[in-house]
Protein backbone atom coordinates (compact mmCIF):
# COMPACT_ATOMS: atom_id res chain seq x y z
CA UNK A 1 0.00 0.00 0.00
CA UNK A 2 1.95 3.27 -1.11
CA UNK A 3 0.34 6.48 0.79
CA UNK A 4 0.68 10.38 -0.70
CA UNK A 5 -0.02 12.35 1.87
CA UNK A 6 -1.27 15.58 1.25
CA UNK A 7 -1.94 18.93 2.99
CA UNK A 8 -5.08 17.47 4.75
CA UNK A 9 -5.40 13.90 6.14
CA UNK A 10 -8.56 13.49 4.51
CA UNK A 11 -6.52 13.84 1.53
CA UNK A 12 -4.11 10.73 1.42
CA UNK A 13 -3.88 8.54 -1.76
CA UNK A 14 -2.93 5.18 -1.55
CA UNK A 15 -3.36 2.40 -3.94
CA UNK A 16 -4.70 -0.59 -3.69
CA UNK A 17 -4.51 -3.78 -5.79
CA UNK A 18 -7.70 -4.18 -8.05
CA UNK A 19 -10.13 -6.63 -7.17
CA UNK A 20 -9.02 -10.45 -8.93
CA UNK A 21 -10.81 -13.68 -9.30
CA UNK A 22 -13.32 -14.81 -6.07
CA UNK A 23 -11.30 -17.39 -4.63
CA UNK A 24 -7.94 -14.61 -4.02
CA UNK A 25 -7.88 -13.49 -0.54
CA UNK A 26 -9.23 -9.57 0.37
CA UNK A 27 -6.09 -7.61 -0.40
CA UNK A 28 -4.37 -6.05 2.49
CA UNK A 29 -6.71 -2.54 1.94
CA UNK A 30 -9.67 -4.82 2.05
CA UNK A 31 -8.81 -6.38 4.79
CA UNK A 32 -7.46 -2.95 6.74
CA UNK A 33 -11.49 -1.62 5.88
CA UNK A 34 -12.78 -4.76 7.18
CA UNK A 35 -11.34 -4.43 10.65
CA UNK A 36 -11.90 -0.86 10.74
CA UNK A 37 -15.45 -1.14 9.83
CA UNK A 38 -16.12 -3.73 12.94
CA UNK A 39 -13.98 -1.53 15.35
CA UNK A 40 -16.34 1.40 14.29
CA UNK A 41 -19.20 -0.37 14.61
CA UNK A 42 -18.19 -2.12 18.09
CA UNK A 43 -17.72 1.88 19.18
CA UNK A 44 -21.13 2.98 17.60
CA UNK A 45 -22.98 0.15 19.25
CA UNK A 46 -21.19 0.30 22.97
CA UNK A 47 -21.78 4.46 22.80
CA UNK A 48 -25.63 4.12 22.01
CA UNK A 49 -26.19 1.55 24.72
CA UNK A 50 -23.92 3.75 26.88
CA UNK A 51 -26.30 6.74 26.46
CA UNK A 52 -29.43 4.31 26.53
CA UNK A 53 -28.37 3.40 29.95
CA UNK A 54 -31.65 5.15 32.38
CA UNK A 55 -29.21 6.42 34.97
CA UNK A 56 -26.87 8.10 31.92
CA UNK A 57 -30.30 9.52 30.04
CA UNK A 58 -31.84 10.44 33.52
CA UNK A 59 -28.85 12.34 34.27
CA UNK A 60 -28.82 14.26 30.94
CA UNK A 61 -32.03 15.00 30.77
CA UNK A 62 -32.44 16.23 33.96
CA UNK A 63 -29.23 18.52 33.46
CA UNK A 64 -30.93 19.67 30.10
CA UNK A 65 -34.30 20.57 32.02
CA UNK A 66 -32.49 22.69 34.63
CA UNK A 67 -30.36 24.52 31.87
CA UNK A 68 -33.60 25.18 30.56
CA UNK A 69 -35.17 26.87 33.54
CA UNK A 70 -31.93 28.92 33.96
CA UNK A 71 -31.89 30.12 30.54
CA UNK A 72 -33.37 33.79 30.00
CA UNK A 73 -36.49 33.52 27.82
CA UNK A 74 -34.75 37.26 25.73
CA UNK A 75 -31.26 36.07 25.96
CA UNK A 76 -30.95 33.85 22.13
CA UNK A 77 -27.00 32.89 22.47
CA UNK A 78 -24.11 32.09 24.25
CA UNK A 79 -21.14 34.18 23.74
CA UNK A 80 -17.70 32.78 23.68
CA UNK A 81 -14.45 34.53 23.40
CA UNK A 82 -12.18 33.73 20.16
CA UNK A 83 -9.04 32.95 22.04
CA UNK A 84 -11.10 29.95 23.70
CA UNK A 85 -10.68 28.18 19.98
CA UNK A 86 -8.17 29.76 17.69
CA UNK A 87 -4.49 30.49 18.41
CA UNK A 88 -3.37 34.59 17.64
CA UNK A 89 -0.77 34.60 16.43
CA UNK A 90 -0.42 31.20 14.57
CA UNK A 91 2.08 28.31 15.47
CA UNK A 92 4.76 27.44 12.90
CA UNK A 93 4.45 24.95 10.80
CA UNK A 94 5.00 22.26 9.42
CA UNK A 95 5.78 21.21 13.26
CA UNK A 96 9.72 19.85 14.31
CA UNK A 97 9.47 16.23 13.00
CA UNK A 98 12.25 15.46 15.92
CA UNK A 99 10.26 16.79 19.12
CA UNK A 100 7.00 16.06 20.47
CA UNK A 101 4.64 19.01 20.16
CA UNK A 102 4.23 21.59 22.91
CA UNK A 103 0.64 20.97 23.61
CA UNK A 104 1.10 24.66 25.57
CA UNK A 105 1.02 26.78 22.68
CA UNK A 106 -2.46 24.79 21.73
CA UNK A 107 -5.91 26.90 21.76
CA UNK A 108 -7.25 26.32 25.54
CA UNK A 109 -10.42 24.12 24.55
CA UNK A 110 -7.64 21.90 22.41
CA UNK A 111 -5.28 21.71 25.44
CA UNK A 112 -8.08 20.54 27.69
CA UNK A 113 -8.76 17.51 24.87
CA UNK A 114 -4.88 16.20 25.69
CA UNK A 115 -5.94 15.68 29.54
CA UNK A 116 -8.35 13.24 27.81
CA UNK A 117 -10.72 13.81 30.65
CA UNK A 118 -14.40 13.84 28.89
CA UNK A 119 -15.91 16.23 31.51
CA UNK A 120 -13.63 19.06 31.69
CA UNK A 121 -15.34 20.63 28.45
CA UNK A 122 -18.70 20.29 29.07
CA UNK A 123 -18.02 21.63 32.72
CA UNK A 124 -16.59 24.78 30.90
CA UNK A 125 -19.42 25.51 28.46
CA UNK A 126 -21.85 24.74 31.16
CA UNK A 127 -20.21 27.36 33.21
CA UNK A 128 -19.99 30.33 30.43
CA UNK A 129 -23.86 28.97 30.31
CA UNK A 130 -24.66 29.75 34.14
CA UNK A 131 -22.92 32.76 34.25
CA UNK A 132 -24.50 34.68 30.93
CA UNK A 133 -28.09 33.76 32.13
CA UNK A 134 -27.54 34.60 35.78
CA UNK A 135 -26.27 38.12 34.24
CA UNK A 136 -28.97 38.38 32.20
CA UNK A 137 -31.52 37.69 35.05
CA UNK A 138 -30.42 40.40 37.35
CA UNK A 139 -30.48 42.76 34.15
CA UNK A 140 -34.12 42.53 34.24
CA UNK A 141 -36.60 44.63 36.31
CA UNK A 142 -37.36 41.67 38.61
CA UNK A 143 -34.77 39.26 38.80
CA UNK A 144 -34.91 35.98 40.77
CA UNK A 145 -33.26 34.86 43.81
CA UNK A 146 -29.93 34.54 43.30
CA UNK A 147 -28.50 31.69 45.61
CA UNK A 148 -25.50 32.49 47.64
CA UNK A 149 -23.57 29.38 46.65
CA UNK A 150 -23.88 26.74 43.65
CA UNK A 151 -22.19 23.65 45.17
CA UNK A 152 -20.97 20.99 43.37
CA UNK A 153 -22.57 17.69 44.14
CA UNK A 154 -25.41 19.04 46.48
CA UNK A 155 -28.97 20.52 45.29
CA UNK A 156 -29.05 23.07 48.18
CA UNK A 157 -31.02 26.52 48.39
CA UNK A 158 -33.25 25.83 45.30
CA UNK A 159 -29.69 25.93 43.03
CA UNK A 160 -28.67 23.42 41.38
CA UNK A 161 -25.79 21.62 41.86
CA UNK A 162 -22.60 21.85 39.26
CA UNK A 163 -22.88 17.56 38.73
CA UNK A 164 -26.38 18.08 38.41
CA UNK A 165 -26.33 20.49 35.38
CA UNK A 166 -23.61 18.87 33.94
CA UNK A 167 -25.14 15.74 33.70
CA UNK A 168 -22.65 13.64 36.08
CA UNK A 169 -25.33 13.37 38.70
CA UNK A 170 -26.49 9.33 37.67
CA UNK A 171 -28.77 7.47 40.07
CA UNK A 172 -26.76 4.67 41.33
CA UNK A 173 -23.45 6.82 41.75
CA UNK A 174 -22.86 7.58 45.49
CA UNK A 175 -21.58 11.27 45.73
CA UNK A 176 -18.47 10.81 46.93
CA UNK A 177 -17.53 9.56 43.44
CA UNK A 178 -19.67 12.14 41.67
CA UNK A 179 -17.68 14.60 43.52
CA UNK A 180 -14.44 12.37 42.51
CA UNK A 181 -15.55 12.63 38.81
CA UNK A 182 -16.12 16.39 38.79
CA UNK A 183 -12.60 17.56 40.62
CA UNK A 184 -10.91 15.49 37.90
CA UNK A 185 -12.39 17.67 35.49
CA UNK A 186 -11.46 20.41 37.55
CA UNK A 187 -7.88 19.29 37.46
CA UNK A 188 -8.11 18.94 34.18
CA UNK A 189 -9.50 22.83 33.34
CA UNK A 190 -7.05 23.76 35.91
CA UNK A 191 -3.65 22.59 34.03
CA UNK A 192 -4.83 25.46 31.08
CA UNK A 193 -5.81 28.08 33.53
CA UNK A 194 -9.85 27.92 32.61
CA UNK A 195 -10.58 28.03 36.71
CA UNK A 196 -8.79 28.54 39.65
CA UNK A 197 -9.31 26.52 43.03
CA UNK A 198 -9.38 28.20 46.42
CA UNK A 199 -6.29 28.87 48.05
CA UNK A 200 -6.69 26.63 51.27
CA UNK A 201 -9.39 24.36 52.78
CA UNK A 202 -12.05 22.56 50.28
CA UNK A 203 -10.23 24.14 47.46
CA UNK A 204 -12.38 22.62 45.03
CA UNK A 205 -15.58 23.70 46.62
CA UNK A 206 -14.27 27.63 46.08
CA UNK A 207 -12.93 27.21 42.77
CA UNK A 208 -13.85 30.20 40.41
CA UNK A 209 -14.32 30.01 36.19
CA UNK A 210 -11.51 32.17 34.07
CA UNK A 211 -11.31 33.72 31.25
CA UNK A 212 -11.24 31.50 27.87
CA UNK A 213 -8.05 32.80 26.65
CA UNK A 214 -6.17 30.85 29.67
CA UNK A 215 -4.77 34.22 30.96
CA UNK A 216 -6.10 33.32 34.57
CA UNK A 217 -7.98 36.23 34.82
CA UNK A 218 -11.25 36.09 36.12
CA UNK A 219 -14.61 35.50 33.92
CA UNK A 220 -15.94 38.28 32.71
CA UNK A 221 -18.70 38.21 29.94
CA UNK A 222 -17.65 39.84 26.67
CA UNK A 223 -18.71 43.43 26.35
CA UNK A 224 -19.53 46.17 23.26
CA UNK A 225 -20.96 45.87 19.94
CA UNK A 226 -21.36 42.17 18.96
CA UNK A 227 -18.88 41.50 16.34
CA UNK A 228 -16.77 38.92 14.42
CA UNK A 229 -14.30 37.20 14.64
CA UNK A 230 -13.70 38.61 18.11
CA UNK A 231 -16.66 35.66 19.66
CA UNK A 232 -18.16 33.03 18.75
CA UNK A 233 -22.10 33.34 19.15
CA UNK A 234 -23.68 29.78 19.50
CA UNK A 235 -27.63 30.00 19.84
CA UNK A 236 -29.19 29.02 23.54
CA UNK A 237 -30.62 25.41 22.20
CA UNK A 238 -27.67 24.21 21.62
CA UNK A 239 -26.91 24.03 25.72
CA UNK A 240 -30.56 23.79 26.40
CA UNK A 241 -30.78 20.43 24.01
CA UNK A 242 -27.48 19.15 25.91
CA UNK A 243 -25.20 18.60 23.01
CA UNK A 244 -22.32 20.07 24.59
CA UNK A 245 -23.36 17.20 27.30
CA UNK A 246 -23.65 14.48 24.42
CA UNK A 247 -20.93 14.94 22.02
CA UNK A 248 -17.59 13.58 22.74
CA UNK A 249 -14.57 15.89 23.79
CA UNK A 250 -13.14 15.28 19.69
CA UNK A 251 -16.37 16.24 18.61
CA UNK A 252 -17.09 19.10 20.69
CA UNK A 253 -13.71 20.81 20.07
CA UNK A 254 -14.64 19.75 16.38
CA UNK A 255 -17.79 21.39 16.16
CA UNK A 256 -16.47 24.72 17.62
CA UNK A 257 -13.71 24.97 15.86
CA UNK A 258 -15.84 24.43 12.80
CA UNK A 259 -18.33 27.15 13.58
CA UNK A 260 -15.61 29.51 14.59
CA UNK A 261 -13.42 29.00 11.29
CA UNK A 262 -16.68 29.27 9.33
CA UNK A 263 -17.66 32.73 11.17
CA UNK A 264 -14.19 34.07 10.44
CA UNK A 265 -14.20 33.50 6.90
CA UNK A 266 -18.00 34.83 7.07
CA UNK A 267 -16.64 38.32 8.10
CA UNK A 268 -15.17 38.64 4.73
CA UNK A 269 -17.24 36.63 2.34
CA UNK A 270 -20.33 35.14 1.19
CA UNK A 271 -19.67 31.67 0.62
CA UNK A 272 -20.34 29.65 3.84
CA UNK A 273 -18.70 26.59 2.59
CA UNK A 274 -14.94 26.22 3.00
CA UNK A 275 -12.18 23.39 3.98
CA UNK A 276 -10.30 22.95 6.80
CA UNK A 277 -6.32 22.41 5.88
CA UNK A 278 -4.23 20.59 8.23
CA UNK A 279 -1.94 23.34 8.33
CA UNK A 280 -4.86 25.53 9.80
CA UNK A 281 -5.93 22.66 12.27
CA UNK A 282 -2.43 22.75 13.28
CA UNK A 283 -0.99 26.52 13.10
CA UNK A 284 -4.76 27.80 14.56
CA UNK A 285 -6.67 25.11 16.33
CA UNK A 286 -4.28 22.55 17.83
CA UNK A 287 -6.61 20.28 16.00
CA UNK A 288 -5.60 16.96 15.65
CA UNK A 289 -6.25 14.69 12.89
CA UNK A 290 -7.40 11.67 15.29
CA UNK A 291 -10.19 14.72 16.44
CA UNK A 292 -11.02 16.22 12.98
CA UNK A 293 -12.34 13.04 11.59
CA UNK A 294 -15.21 13.47 13.87
CA UNK A 295 -16.91 16.20 11.38
CA UNK A 296 -17.97 12.65 9.94
CA UNK A 297 -20.17 11.84 13.20
CA UNK A 298 -21.01 15.78 13.55
CA UNK A 299 -22.60 15.79 10.21
CA UNK A 300 -24.72 12.60 10.66
CA UNK A 301 -25.79 14.38 13.94
CA UNK A 302 -26.84 17.43 11.41
CA UNK A 303 -24.65 19.79 13.60
CA UNK A 304 -22.92 20.51 10.37
CA UNK A 305 -22.87 19.52 6.77
CA UNK A 306 -20.16 17.93 4.86
CA UNK A 307 -19.68 17.61 1.40
CA UNK A 308 -17.39 14.89 -0.25
CA UNK A 309 -16.76 15.59 -3.72
CA UNK A 310 -14.58 12.36 -4.33
CA UNK A 311 -17.20 9.89 -3.49
CA UNK A 312 -14.99 7.01 -3.41
CA UNK A 313 -13.15 8.27 -0.94
CA UNK A 314 -13.41 5.75 2.50
CA UNK A 315 -11.95 6.61 5.62
CA UNK A 316 -9.75 9.29 3.75
CA UNK A 317 -8.11 7.14 1.32
CA UNK A 318 -8.75 6.82 -2.50
CA UNK A 319 -7.23 5.27 -5.49
CA UNK A 320 -4.64 7.37 -7.58
CA UNK A 321 -6.92 6.16 -10.62
CA UNK A 322 -9.97 8.21 -9.10
CA UNK A 323 -7.62 12.03 -8.96
CA UNK A 324 -5.71 11.23 -11.83
CA UNK A 325 -2.56 10.89 -9.60
CA UNK A 326 -3.20 14.62 -8.42
CA UNK A 327 -3.57 15.82 -5.04
CA UNK A 328 -7.62 14.98 -3.66
CA UNK A 329 -9.69 17.50 -2.56
CA UNK A 330 -10.60 17.68 0.58
CA UNK A 331 -13.78 17.58 2.44
CA UNK A 332 -16.61 20.59 2.38
CA UNK A 333 -17.75 21.80 5.42
CA UNK A 334 -20.72 24.04 6.60
CA UNK A 335 -21.73 25.11 10.42
CA UNK A 336 -25.05 24.70 9.42
CA UNK A 337 -26.21 26.20 13.24
CA UNK A 338 -25.18 29.52 12.47
CA UNK A 339 -27.48 30.01 9.22
CA UNK A 340 -25.21 30.68 6.68
CA UNK A 341 -24.42 34.05 8.40
CA UNK A 342 -21.70 35.41 10.69
CA UNK A 343 -22.96 34.26 13.97
CA UNK A 344 -23.05 38.03 15.60
CA UNK A 345 -26.00 38.00 13.39
CA UNK A 346 -28.20 35.19 15.16
CA UNK A 347 -29.29 34.67 12.01
CA UNK A 348 -29.39 30.51 13.78
CA UNK A 349 -30.69 27.31 11.95
CA UNK A 350 -32.53 25.85 14.46
CA UNK A 351 -33.67 22.75 12.97
CA UNK A 352 -30.73 20.45 14.35
CA UNK A 353 -31.39 21.81 18.08
CA UNK A 354 -35.40 21.36 18.30
CA UNK A 355 -35.01 17.97 20.04
CA UNK A 356 -33.10 16.74 23.19
CA UNK A 357 -29.44 15.87 22.23
CA UNK A 358 -29.63 12.25 23.89
CA UNK A 359 -32.25 10.92 21.35
CA UNK A 360 -30.94 12.02 18.19
CA UNK A 361 -27.80 10.70 19.42
CA UNK A 362 -28.98 7.47 20.12
CA UNK A 363 -31.23 7.18 16.60
CA UNK A 364 -28.86 8.32 14.62
CA UNK A 365 -25.86 5.73 16.57
CA UNK A 366 -28.35 3.12 15.52
CA UNK A 367 -28.44 3.75 11.73
CA UNK A 368 -26.36 2.00 9.57
CA UNK A 369 -22.65 3.23 9.33
CA UNK A 370 -21.90 6.14 6.92
CA UNK A 371 -19.87 5.08 3.78
CA UNK A 372 -16.82 7.38 5.44
CA UNK A 373 -16.44 4.24 7.69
Amino acid sequence: MTTHPGDDADTATVTVDPDSADTKPPSREAAYMSKAAKKHEAARRGRREALRDPAKKGAITRATDRLAALAHPDQDYIVIRSEFIYREPARPYPPAPDRPEDISTRPPQTQILNTKNPHANPIYLTGLFVEQMSTAHRNTPTPPPVPTRRHNVYNIDSAPSWTSLCGLAEDGVLRRNQRKRFNRALDALRESELIDLGATGQRYTKFRFNREDGSGRPYTIPQGEPTAPTHLYLPTQFFTAGWHLVLTPSELATFLAVCHVSDRLLARRTESSFFLAESERYRRLGLSDEAYLSIHQLSEFSLIDLDDPMPNRRRGRIRPSETGDKRPQPYHLTATVLGGMASHNRFFNLDALKRPAIEVAIERLSWPMARYA
